[in-house]
């Protein structure tokens, strides 16, 4: 079973890591905790939308540290 990661989880991978799990694991334990989703096309289809405005949150944020040291 393949399963999206929506926290980082030490023993399995980093947040928006799509990993195989056993169906068990992933089906009783992991989704119900709302640690992860189905990788189903469109839940892959989110995760690409939701990687791309949290890398330009990043870019943002980037930038407004390097204006705040160029002021220091």
């Amino acid at each position: 079973m393949e399963i999206i990661l929506l926290k980082d989880i030490d023993t399995l991978g980093d947040k928006h890591d799509i990993v195989k799990v056993k169906p068990g694991y992933g089906r009783n334990y992991l989704i119900p905790q709302g640690l992860a989703v189905n990788a189903n096309a469109v839940n892959r289809k989110k995760r690409e939308v939701i990687i791309a405005e949290e890398d330009a949150k990043e870019t943002a944020r980037l930038d407004e540290y390097k204006v705040m040291a160029a002021k220091l």
